[in-house]
């Protein structure tokens, strides 16, 4: 929240609010009293809203709590919540433009923005305003207006996350716009592009479906061959993607399929050897539909009973030495024997004192996928001396990886070098490779220059605000749009690896405090945390998201700029790994001359 400060050019748009700003407070106190009560109430009822499947699918509903929104802002426009109420306001109009198809809500939303970004120049909120304008003009299709908004953020607020992504929406209109071929009637979305990732030995495939926005569909699952399909309603096949072969390899997926089922429907039918499970969700801005299929599920490495063998039965290593008996004469019976026996011990507990599924499977952790944040025209977020989270992400990141394969693991990286790669397909490179476990590493940033340290978060529900804004700002998205993710997250979660992925998160944040700081109790461990990044969602694998400090802070900025410290950083997410893996499996060597001296 911010104190309004002024209102330099203000639109008609805010006549309202400067007759209201005429009137005065009667009580600045009083005022911000009644204030914060009126924004509690909007916020309660806007949960209640997103609680309730009966309110979602009535407008007046969400209307309601608009209103709500609004009442904070006409009752006391000096207050320090009317920013806030705003944004809200505008994020609650979006919902109902999206769900209801009313184009007077999108009007609403970007009038609202507007009043917020001319009314309270000042607030926090500002450049998120100014980007969802650019972005919603886009989607009518009024490029001249939305590059003017789309700039306007890109140049007052340089360095900040909602710039990278306006520079980025500002090079796609670049692009050259589609051929009157392509052109599409009014109404109607274009299915642009498939995509796909697979693994035939593991029996696992990704598909991405590109569209122009978001639509309804149907899906259903078809048997003789296994097969899935969808029915995108209201779009329209392109010719380009109409024309495309769709090559596939191995024996899992066996073919794609698109095609104009009918005149307003796309179908895309997916052909596969077998299917055990299958989810979708949708990813925004730009819009796609995300399909992640299994087959047979993943066998254990070893049998569950591993943990509790009563005595487990040695790999004997030999050294060198000159042996003196004869072929088959029986090995001395004496203490002193020479052998060494490599052993698996069964793995210690958890923090919580119990055994993780992984660890009563025996399952092991040997192939890891780090994953450098960002890249090519997605800088991430960017201090004022220039220093980009895509640059020094991908620096601690090489380190880390060399580390771990000193260490006998088997490292891929979702990118060596400075390129783009979408969210969508970093999980899937881990999941088609066999990865055991997915490590994406990011440095953070806040609206203050206050906040510093580490964290590391795994995926499920946000629980604190803070989590929610750094999700949301990793997602390029919005926190309002974080709130509609609770049936995509019942979805695609695997409990189990919800628990692994928490466990990996311990270890990695407790070896960067310990390394990183004289005491894990200095208030720069933040701790780790659960939130819904869309670069997590569909892994099957423990999956973590490590900020290594924040390049908002002055203090963490100059630490980021040491090659030692970042070496540093790598050093502790390394041991981290290696420490979560000791907890799978455990090998000790045995002086075995005792053992057979007393058979």
């Amino acid at each position: 929240m911010r104190w309004i400060s002024n209102f330099g050019r203000a639109s008609s748009l805010a006549v309202v609010l400067l007759w209201a700003l005429s009137v005065g407070a009667t009580g600045a106190i009083a005022a911000q009293r009644s204030a914060a009560a009126l924004y509690k109430d909007a916020q309660t009822a806007e949960k209640r809203l997103h609680q309730s499947a009966t309110r979602l699918k009535k407008k007046s509903e969400w209307n309601k709590v608009s209103k709500l929104y609004r009442k904070v802002v006409l009752s006391h426009p000096q207050s320090g919540y009317c920013d806030d109420a705003l944004y809200y306001e505008a994020e609650i109009q979006v919902g109902i433009y999206r769900r209801f198809a009313d184009q007077s809500a999108l009007q609403r939303a970007l009038d609202t923005y507007l009043l917020l970004a001319n009314g309270y120049p000042s607030s926090k909120w500002t450049k998120r305003a100014r980007l969802s304008r650019g972005k919603l003009m886009l989607e009518r299709s009024d490029r001249k207006n939305a590059s003017i908004e789309l700039r306007k953020v890109a140049k007052q607020w340089a360095n900040s996350s909602e710039a990278a992504e306006a520079r980025r929406l500002i090079e796609n209109m670049s692009v050259p716009r589609r051929s009157a071929s392509e052109s599409l009637p009014p109404g109607v979305v274009g299915v642009r592009n498939i995509r796909h990732w697979s693994d035939s030995k593991r029996e696992y495939t990704r598909v991405v479906i590109d569209l122009d926005k978001d639509v309804k569909y149907r899906q259903g699952q078809l048997e003789k061959p296994d097969r899935i399909y969808f029915d995108l309603i209201g779009t329209r096949v392109t010719k380009a993607l109409a024309s495309k072969p769709f090559p596939v390899e191995g024996d899992f997926l066996k073919q794609i399929r698109v095609g104009q089922n009918k005149p307003d429907t796309v179908r895309v039918v997916l052909d596969f050897k077998s299917i055990s499970d299958y989810n979708v969700f949708w990813l925004p801005d730009p819009y796609r539909l995300v399909v992640d299929i299994s087959g047979e599920k993943p066998r254990p490495s070893r049998a569950p009973e591993a943990l509790v063998a009563a005595e487990p039965t040695p790999r004997v290593i030999s050294p060198a030495r000159t042996d003196t008996t004869s072929p088959g004469s029986p090995e001395p019976a004496t203490a002193a024997s020479s052998e060494r026996a490599e052993v698996d011990l069964p793995p210690p507990p958890r923090a919580d004192g119990e055994h993780s599924l992984a660890q009563q499977l025996g399952l092991e952790a040997r192939r890891v996928i780090i994953d450098p944040g960002h890249g090519g025209h997605d800088p991430g977020t960017m201090s004022k001396k220039g220093l980009r989270e895509k640059d020094l992400v991908l620096d601690i990141s090489t380190r880390v990886a060399a580390l771990l394969e000193d260490e006998g693991f088997e490292v891929l990286m979702t990118r060596t070098q400075d390129v783009f790669i979408p969210l969508e397909e970093r999980t899937a490179i881990a999941n088609s490779k066999g990865a055991d476990l997915f490590v994406s590493i990011h440095v953070n940033a806040s609206r203050s220059s206050k906040p510093r340290g580490i964290e590391t978060y795994y995926l499920n529900l946000a629980t604190t605000p803070d989590a929610a804004e750094v999700a949301a700002r990793e997602n390029a998205s919005t926190t309002r749009r974080l709130s509609e993710l609770n049936d995509l997250l019942q979805k695609v979660m695997n409990n189990s690896k919800i628990d692994e992925s928490k466990e990996l998160a311990r270890h990695v944040q407790g070896t960067m405090a310990t390394n990183l700081f004289e005491s894990t109790k200095d208030s720069r461990n933040r701790g780790i945390k659960a939130a819904p990044f869309y670069v997590l969602l569909g892994a099957r694998v423990p999956s973590v998201l490590v900020e290594v400090a924040y390049l908002s802070n002055r203090k963490d900025e100059e630490l980021l700029k040491s090659a030692a410290y970042r070496k540093k950083i790598a050093e502790s997410i390394a041991k981290g790994v290696r420490s979560y893996h000791g907890t799978l499996v455990r090998k000790t060597s045995l002086d075995t001359g005792t053992r057979v001296a007393g058979q």
